[in-house]
């Protein structure tokens, strides 16, 4: 089971502060594509970060106590930590029919298929059960419907930006030596290489200037 027939593949190798990588991740979901196909965009950190849901508290996330930089998300979701993990950033176009679905059925799609991703390359990996949720700050500490676990522990939480021009999902998947092209060609039947970045990190570039780059996006709340 794919969960596109085509999608754009960005494997995304630059070294980016907190506030580029989220950036880059809208301006691509914004940006218009010819022709309009879903694009994942795999990327890692130049070292630790934490970011927060667009809905969080800045105090919240400080409360957690971890000394590295601060990120507020342009999605929601729970506070995440970045390190060693692979980051996923998934535009989904308005004109794909799974746009017009409800967040949380988008949410456990994707999930689904990155479950038989991870399993057909060897981890056993499951949908949470309802009896593991549980409130919290900390999206790792804190598995929550539709989340994905490998045995007790969660290993990829994500969340979702729905706007005019589609669904932004981002994802974080905490799990060693996974190769992030190997799933992507599970998550597709087709791969496509992206060819846009200039485009896109220029587009970014303002963002960076005019919000994530600010104070007062990080004190939004």
């Amino acid at each position: 089971m794919f969960l596109f027939p085509q999608m754009q593949l960005w494997e995304d190798i630059s070294m980016r502060s907190p506030a580029q990588q989220m950036a880059c991740d809208e301006a691509m979901a914004r940006f218009k594509f010819v022709p309009q196909m879903p694009v994942l965009r795999l990327y890692q950190w130049a070292k630790p970060a934490m970011t927060f849901g667009y809905a969080q508290r800045l105090s919240l996330a400080q409360t957690l106590g971890e000394k590295c930089e601060l990120m507020r998300l342009w999605t929601g979701g729970g506070v995440v930590f970045h390190g060693a993990d692979l980051t996923l950033g998934l535009a989904i176009p308005a004109s794909h029919e799974m746009a017009s679905l409800g967040s949380p059925a988008i949410y456990k799609r994707i999930h689904e298929v990155l479950v038989l991703a991870l399993r057909e390359l060897g981890t056993p990996a499951r949908l949470v059960l309802e009896e593991e949720c549980l409130d919290g700050p900390a999206c790792f500490q804190s598995p929550a419907k539709h989340d994905i676990m490998d045995g007790n522990s969660k290993i990829c939480g994500g969340a979702l930006r729905r706007f005019n021009d589609g669904v932004l999902y981002q994802g974080s998947l905490h799990l060693n030596k996974i190769s992030g092209k190997a799933i992507a060609a599970r998550l597709a039947k087709s791969l496509i290489e992206f060819s846009h970045q200039a485009k896109v990190e220029a587009d970014a570039s303002r963002l960076v200037l005019e919000r994530y780059g600010t104070r007062e996006w990080l004190e939004l709340r």
